[in-house]
């Protein structure tokens, strides 16, 4: 799986662009200067954005700008296994993650996305660093994308009800 990932990093770069002055540097630049947490990045433009906690801005995109998130590339402050299934479903074609969880790469690439990433880390813990995100814990054992949309937003609505 690792080579996998290689050969998708290596498609990134052709598919997102690389140049010093692409749309996908300045949004990285947003998400370090804390302008935005979630970015799409299409034709080497900056087409939407959104900030927000965890999940919740690249879910907004998906929801209200479905047609600039297919084809476009996604860069994204944290993308784990749940951030990772709304890409896919969303048809993006290359994802960036400042923070990426390893499970959340793999993901990806298996869908043929195309991954890049600031720093990789086993896996996407909670806030309190003792466990598993939430939100990752209710995408675990999914391979189907729709079925792990609908199981990230059910838990999403659990826990905005305590």
């Amino acid at each position: 799986m690792k080579k996998l990932i290689a050969l998708v990093m290596v498609a990134f770069c052709a598919m997102a662009g690389c140049s010093s002055d692409s749309a996908v540097d300045t949004a990285k630049k947003m998400i370090a200067d804390g302008r935005a947490e979630c970015i799409l990045v299409r034709d080497n433009e900056i087409v939407a954005f959104e900030s927000g906690g965890g999940v919740n801005p690249l879910l907004h995109l998906y929801d209200t700008a479905a047609d600039k998130m297919a084809g476009a590339t996604v860069v994204d402050k944290v993308i784990g296994r749940a951030a990772a299934f709304i890409a896919i479903n969303g048809g993006a074609t290359a994802v960036y993650g400042e923070l990426m969880s390893q499970d959340g790469a793999e993901l990806l690439a298996a869908h043929n996305i195309a991954v890049s990433y600031g720093t990789m880390v086993p896996r996407i813990l909670n806030r309190n660093r003792d466990g598993l995100c939430p939100l990752e814990q209710s995408v675990l054992g999914f391979d189907d994308p729709v079925a792990a949309l609908e199981a990230l937003r059910a838990r999403i609505a659990e826990m905005q009800q305590q």
